[in-house]
């Protein structure tokens, strides 16, 4: 069978694999084949039986079985604490175990028929999207995602990269373009795009470079997601049918309930099917609210909401996005830069609401020109996964930073008997990840009286600010010591921006790494994107 080299848009809500055909079209793959869906649901259920089911089947069990354990939105629980799994997740289960289930079967899997590679072929590399805010560097969700996929998984030599969402979609938007500027003859598009992307989760934004040579250069990003999934499209979806429902009956629905699973199912299918005509009375909407808020927006099985409830439920959603383009407009003030393209891609994008309060925000008009509206609704939807696909494929090049700046601190005994520390630098914000694949080492040897040594590390978020320490949990043990031997200590972070410790006796030169996520994730217990006090000094 043939190999591929493919992207998976790995969402809160659904996911997609893209590959390339023979003939190097972007193609997404449908689950179950040949006619199943492309998007297919994040959705497990788990039989008494001991069988699993993944996609729409699963969620289709959810509202039918009430004996199969069923999970959604499990990939943002992924950077939750240890302690807090326990709330979402029965017996032995974690968002982990499901995470490597349900990619397992999407994949990988040899009993499952429907598998990428049982009716495709054998992943030869795979590129995997994730929000932008885990490119938060106290977020767990990116370090246990790569760890998964490349150990539980059997990946290891396979995944490439995990890259983020928005960097994706402009891999594909850079790739489009410029592919169609080929066909018409005519100049490609270079400049500074703006990817705003809202799915089921998060809202996340990067301005990114595009050259004219299919290069994609981050030039800042952005975004706003929590533990409580209330920055997109789930909680839009979850409030409206609370509301349907708390109007009918006068008291809310336990959303664990097969039920509320029902209901939820059938409103978002609402949602899509009537998106034309929503749209249309979303707009008369917003040019008259008072007349008419009292219209009916959806309705579904025996509910409707209307238009002024709709707008009710989108109200905190509206919030974040003011709040994270109020930061974009910020620096991009600061920078003397611009915005040449707007490009909104995920599925809750598409949502007159959404793209309504991002150009609000940006304080453009709905019309404006650098609104890019020639790729359709279909492909902005894929755009992230196809993104993916094509920095597999090697045919895009994105060019990330690591934002913050790293160190240790160094302890010595000087000529007075006392003891001095010294603050070394071993990663520098702003640099870019290909000058850091390799480790970044401090210029001067250092010699140990100890076999194993304690090592205090320290973080500036956003490479500005305070500089917060921390006594990494346990002691490191120095590789081939002896009393004599000399060691180099230095920093590495790896394609997706996950960051290492790195130890060498100079001679051998066989470096000992550590991954640092959990550390930094301790010290900094939080899930917001960042907190500006962090930066006052």
């Amino acid at each position: 069978m043939p190999t591929y080299k493919i992207g998976l848009d790995f969402g809160t809500t659904n996911s997609i694999i893209s590959y390339l055909t023979p003939n190097g079209d972007l193609e997404a793959f449908p689950y179950p084949p040949p006619n199943g869906e492309k998007y297919v649901p994040s959705f497990i259920a788990y039989h008494s039986d001991g069988d699993t089911e993944i996609g729409t089947a699963a969620r289709n069990t959810a509202t039918h079985d009430s004996s199969a354990e069923t999970y959604g939105n499990f990939k943002m629980r992924l950077p939750l604490k240890e302690s807090e799994f326990g709330q979402y997740f029965s017996g032995d289960r974690t968002p982990i175990s499901v995470t490597i289930d349900y990619l397992r079967e999407l994949l990988i899997s040899t009993k499952n028929s429907y598998s990428f590679s049982r009716e495709k072929g054998e992943i030869a590399s795979i590129v995997v999207s994730v929000p932008e805010f885990w490119r938060d560097i106290y977020n767990l969700g990116r370090e246990r995602l790569q760890e998964l996929i490349k150990k539980d998984l059997g990946l290891e030599k396979q995944l490439i990269q995990l890259v983020s969402e928005p960097v994706a979609a402009a891999a594909y938007y850079a790739w489009e373009t410029q592919r169609r500027a080929r066909e018409k003859g005519s100049e490609s598009f270079s400049g500074n795009l703006l990817v705003c992307d809202m799915g089921g989760g998060t809202f996340d934004v990067s301005l990114c470079r595009i050259y004219d040579d299919n290069k994609v250069e981050v030039l800042y990003f952005d975004g706003q997601g929590d533990k409580g999934l209330e920055s997109a499209g789930v909680a839009f979806d979850r409030r409206v049918v609370q509301q349907a429902y708390t109007k009918k009956h006068g008291k809310s629905l336990d959303e664990n309930t097969a039920e509320f699973i029902r209901l939820l199912k059938e409103f978002e299918s609402v949602k899509i099917g009537k998106h034309d005509r929503a749209t249309k009375s979303l707009e008369n909407y917003l040019d008259a609210p008072d007349d008419t808020a009292q219209n009916e927006a959806y309705k579904f099985s025996d509910y409707a909401v209307t238009l002024g409830e709709v707008n009710e439920a989108f109200a905190l959603i509206a919030q974040g996005i003011q709040t994270v383009i109020t930061r974009v407009n910020t620096h991009i003030k600061q920078q003397e830069l611009a915005i040449d393209r707007i490009f909104m891609v995920g599925g809750f994008s598409q949502f007159l609401l959404v793209q309504r309060a991002i150009t609000d925000a940006l304080g453009i008009v709905k019309n404006d020109r650098r609104i890019d509206k020639e790729i359709n609704i279909t492909n902005s939807a894929y755009a992230i996964s196809f993104g993916a696909c094509l920095i597999a494929n090697g045919l895009v090049d994105p060019r990330e930073k690591y934002t913050h700046t790293l160190g240790i601190i160094s302890e010595k005994i000087n000529n007075h008997e006392e003891r001095v520390k010294k603050e070394i630098t071993l990663i520098e914000g702003g640099s870019n990840l290909d000058t850091l694949a390799q480790p970044n080492f401090f210029t001067e040897a250092m010699t140990s009286f100890r076999q194993e040594v304690a090592v205090i590390l320290w973080v500036q978020l956003m490479s500005k600010g305070k500089k917060h320490q921390e006594l990494m949990p346990d002691n490191i043990e120095l590789p081939n010591y002896s009393s004599g031997a000399k060691y180099r200590v230095g920093m590495k972070v790896d394609r997706s921006q996950i960051a290492y410790l790195v130890i060498e006796e100079v001679n051998a030169r066989k470096p000992v790494e550590y991954k640092l996520g959990n550390l930094i994730a301790k010290m900094f217990p939080s899930f917001v994107f960042f907190d500006e006090d962090e930066f006052d000094e």
